[in-house]
């Protein structure tokens, strides 16, 4: 069966703009919804990845972590983003469930490790064994070894497209606050909606600025890292998880909703 790598973006299942660790719970309930009856509709391998929104940014960025090992206060740092990411996993897990659908945690930092910030080593295998099984595996970003830094973060805007090129995925959706990428801040009266994203867009969206803390890079580097994936056949769309109804119509295999990188 063809898989489908899902993140749902903290800024749509927690109160990411107000920088609290807070679960937007009626949100969840409702996305956890619509991947159970896709899932009724049309048998697909499923991996889905969450956002860190207040629960992993704010301490990340308290202790400095993306800066790598500086200091001994850091790996308290590290315990308590993990701690706060563990939480927010347990929520979105339980939706799941509560939906009918078999999701497991998956917790990253238990095998992954970093160079540089970048993903060099994941337990595949096992990921390949709970898809086998029926298993929706729930991912999110975490706080790993890092074999230059000591220490970092490893982003689920980086942890998705790595899924994606190694397990050869059939397509990546992300499902985020607005519906798509536009031309500037999606609340400025006048944006305009990007169809479709190349690598001529991603060096402005490099530059703009995120709403909320958030020390990932933002929507520059999602959109920079969905790009680079193309390379390898994957296709990606940006959709609002925030209108009803969006999710279960990509799930389905619906293109054309938000903004496609291809």
């Amino acid at each position: 069966m063809k898989l489908t790598i899902l993140k749902l973006g903290g800024s749509v299942i927690t109160r990411k703009h107000e920088d609290k660790p807070e679960v937007v719970r009626k949100a969840l309930k409702r996305l956890a919804g619509e991947i159970a009856e896709a899932l009724a509709c049309r048998k697909m391998r499923l991996i889905v990845v969450h956002g860190a929104g207040p629960y992993g940014h704010v301490p990340a960025k308290k202790y400095a972590i993306d800066r790598g090992l500086k200091t001994h206060d850091q790996v308290k740092g590290m315990a308590e983003t993990h701690r706060m990411m563990e939480a927010l996993n347990a929520e979105v897990v339980g939706a799941l469930i509560d939906a009918q659908v078999n999701a497991i945690a998956y917790q990253p930092s238990a095998g992954g490790i970093l160079e540089d910030k970048l993903l060099v080593s994941f337990p595949l295998e096992s990921v390949e064994r709970l898809l086998t099984l029926g298993l929706v595996p729930v991912m999110y970003g975490d706080v790993l070894p890092d074999l230059k830094t000591g220490l970092n973060i490893l982003s689920g805007d980086h942890l998705v497209p790595y899924l994606a090129e190694k397990m050869a995925a059939d397509r990546v959706i992300l499902a985020t606050s607005h519906n798509g990428v536009f031309d500037r801040d999606p609340d400025e009266k006048g944006a305009v909606k990007f169809d479709v994203i190349n690598e001529e867009i991603v060096g402005e969206l490099m530059r703009r600025r995120t709403k909320g803390t958030d020390v990932t890079g933002g929507i520059g580097r999602k959109v920079r890292e969905l790009t680079a994936l193309t390379k390898h056949g994957v296709k990606s769309e940006i959709i609002s998880g925030m209108e009803p109804g969006y999710l279960k119509r990509a799930l389905l295999g619906e293109t054309g909703i938000g903004t496609r990188i291809e």
